[in-house]
């Protein structure tokens, strides 16, 4: 084992102890140690669609979005992820010195822990929505969730509801959708491949993670009225052609080969599934689990 991954899995299993005073029971060692391990594990790169490609690892993405005047990076991972990412920007053919800016779909470890190293290593400003650039710049999960922390990282931008990000002729559309965790993300833009638009979305996370306390949650203590109101946002929306996520090992495994073949139709238009059916199942789900914690907590 590297000694730099011997170090994670040793700051890895002390943060575990510390996160499960809190967390919910199922949230066990096991379950954080996936993240530092089969999910960080690399895969190829390939262009999704238009200027956005996949350089990610196998079940946490990272997506970046190519311009002619610098690239801009969603998501580093874990710290594991570093090399896995640099080297797919590589193999793609672009300079990881490149990339100029770099955002997040929301503040959880497994997204943004290797937000730090990667701003090091390109000098890249990072953006962050309000809610989420101050867990960024504290270390801390402030999400319901209260999870493992990360190295802090200096945020230039702090991002509002409706925010644009531009670089390079490419704008991508900030939309707040506080509830996985405060100042989760999702981001909309247009791109154009082989003389067709498609609007894309990369989702940040709607609801907190299953089996966390929702009422009076002492770290997010509007969470469920922040998770109400993201789904009514989102499905305010008009539905996007293709939705990405941020584990998406189940998505890809599908879609990933006939992506990179360039196979038209195109593989992942997968809006009216992921975007339409989805938020409206998401939102009966969530207003049962209130029901059923109101109903066990006698409120």
């Amino acid at each position: 084992m590297r000694a730099a991954a011997l170090v994670g899995a040793l700051v890895l299993g002390a943060g575990v102890a510390a996160a499960q005073q809190e967390g919910p029971a199922q949230y066990s060692r096991e379950w954080y140690q996936q993240f530092s391990g089969s999910y960080s594990n690399p895969v190829e790169p390939f262009r999704i669609v238009g200027n956005i490609h996949y350089v990610g690892a196998a079940n946490i993405a990272s997506y970046l979005v190519t311009t002619p005047q610098g690239h801009i990076l969603i998501d580093t991972g874990m710290n594991e992820m570093h090399d896995v990412i640099t080297n797919n920007v590589v193999k793609l053919g672009f300079k990881v010195e490149d990339i100029r800016i770099m955002l997040s779909s929301h503040a959880h470890f497994d997204h943004i822990e290797g937000h730090a190293a990667m701003q090091r290593a390109t000098g890249a400003q990072v953006m962050a929505m309000t809610g989420d650039a101050e867990a960024l710049e504290s270390g801390h999960d402030s999400s319901a969730l209260g999870a493992l922390g990360w190295e802090p990282v200096k945020v230039s931008r702090v991002l509002g509801h409706g925010d644009t990000v531009s670089l390079g002729g490419t704008t991508l559309r900030a939309l707040h959708a506080p509830g996985h965790t405060q100042g989760a993300t999702t981001w909309r833009t247009t791109v154009e491949d082989g003389g067709r638009q498609y609007a894309v979305a990369i989702l940040g996370g709607t609801l907190p993670n299953g089996g966390v306390r929702l009422l009076g949650n002492p770290r997010h203590k509007n969470v469920i009225e922040d998770t109400r109101r993201t789904l009514r946002t989102l499905r305010a929306e008009a539905q996007p052609d293709i939705v990405l996520v941020g584990h998406p090992q189940a998505m890809f495994a599908k879609t990933a080969d006939r992506v990179r073949k360039g196979e038209r139709p195109h593989p992942l238009l997968n809006g009216a599934e992921m975007w339409t059916k989805a938020l409206a199942s998401q939102e009966a789900q969530f207003e049962k689990r209130v029901a059923e914690e109101r109903t066990t907590l006698g409120r």
